[in-house]
């Protein structure tokens, strides 16, 4: 059956730029997942990219245009990105037409926005993360207590950046309650739509056989790790409960690494650095855990959920899966013995653990990317329809 998309006046085709290459993980993969979920259930769109070396589109083909063909898809994007971002540039903007919509990710260079901009066609962006004004003062806060200099990145300059972007634009993807409060009281705030992300929930899962004497596994995913609080977690390990097991999956800070050395190096706590199989790392873990200072909406408790796994997380870690659901563990990161108390009282209940994990997988198939992405459409068709 033919999508809303496709009702009078709607637009002809949504058409996406990702100003990065896509990959098996991070924003590209988010953006990937959603064109195939729009794909898959008839949405015209078409996605424009400099390079493709995620192979799920095999599966369910999206409508894609890259700079590198695949051959050379594996070439360091870094070394090439001026060259590889002015191309998909202007082929982008030579497929572009009236009557379609630009939907155009962070990663995408301003002048690009403007060009679109300058032709009258409505441009549609995606606010990752909470705004950049806001998430400077919270990641600043952060270093100023470590006593270190500020690492994450955002610069006037790129604050400045994101404000010009947010100017140009129609209609604004808000992923979760954290980045919608971060929008207002700002002139965007009335082009902001709430919608989620989500996953790709597995149909089914193996049986668990966890063994009596095995340690609970507590799971961390993320990199940037005092965004994601990762010191604070690793404050709360210091004492921690005698039958549970930290699990570290990402890239570890050199600050957080020679801060934290003593906690990294207890026997209980293992650190993995990156994996793409991370479905061995869900299967192995008893509890998700994420005590994150500022997210957008996290994919990994969205993933957590969908393993049947119990999700412990502060309010932006918890994303709209927390908010709407009810099912996530929220503490406060800063409240080391709290967030402690709560990995003593997961650590200690069983019982809790399974049942609050056959809650989180139920309520998890409502975010599947195949829900959440044709919905956050109709809601940006019927907003732009206004």
């Amino acid at each position: 059956m033919r999508r809303s998309a496709y009702l009078h006046g709607a637009p002809t085709v949504y058409r996406a730029l990702l100003g990065v290459p896509v990959e098996v993980s991070g924003l590209s993969q988010t953006c990937w997942s959603i064109m195939q979920a729009l794909s898959q259930s008839g949405w015209p769109v078409r996605l424009h990219a400099p390079a493709l070396r995620s192979r799920t589109g095999e599966i369910v083909p999206v409508p894609v245009r890259t700079v590198l063909p695949n051959i050379a898809a594996h070439l360091p994007f870094d070394l090439l990105r001026p060259l590889l971002q002015e191309f998909a540039h202007r082929q982008f903007l030579s497929s572009v037409r009236e009557g379609e919509v630009a939907y155009l990710w962070p990663t995408v260079p301003l002048r690009t926005f403007e060009a679109v901009a300058r032709r009258g066609i409505p441009i549609v962006t995606e606010a990752v993360n909470t705004r950049m004004a806001k998430a400077k003062e919270v990641l600043d806060a952060a270093y100023d207590a470590l006593g270190a200099p500020p690492d994450h990145g955002i610069t006037p300059g790129r604050i400045a950046m994101q404000e010009a972007r947010n100017a140009l634009c129609a209609a604004i993807f808000v992923p979760s309650p954290v980045v919608e409060i971060s929008y207002l009281d700002t002139p965007y705030a009335d082009r902001t739509i709430p919608a989620s992300f989500g996953t790709w929930v597995p149909e089914t899962l193996p049986e668990r056989s966890r063994p009596t004497d095995r340690p609970v596994r507590f799971l961390f995913v993320g990199r940037d790790s005092v965004r994601k609080g990762l010191h604070h977690l690793l404050d709360a390990w210091r004492v921690a409960p005698k039958n549970a097991e930290l699990r570290i999956v990402g890239e570890v800070s050199k600050l957080i690494r020679e801060r934290y050395a003593d906690v990294l190096n207890l026997p209980s706590v293992s650190v993995a650095g990156f994996t793409s199989d991370m479905e061995s790392e869900y299967l192995a873990a008893d509890v998700a855990i994420l005590p994150s200072l500022e997210e957008g909406d996290p994919i990994a408790t969205y993933e957590a959920a969908s393993y049947s796994i119990p999700v412990i997380a502060s309010l932006p870690g918890a994303g709209r899966f927390g908010a709407e659901t009810g099912l996530v563990e929220i503490v406060e990161p800063l409240e080391i013995e709290a967030l402690r108390a709560a990995i003593h009282r997961f650590a200690g209940d069983e019982e809790m653990r399974r049942d609050l994990g056959v809650r989180s997988r139920a309520a998890s198939f409502a975010y599947d990317w195949s829900r959440v992405a044709p919905a956050r459409f109709d809601r940006l068709t019927a907003f732009l329809a206004r």
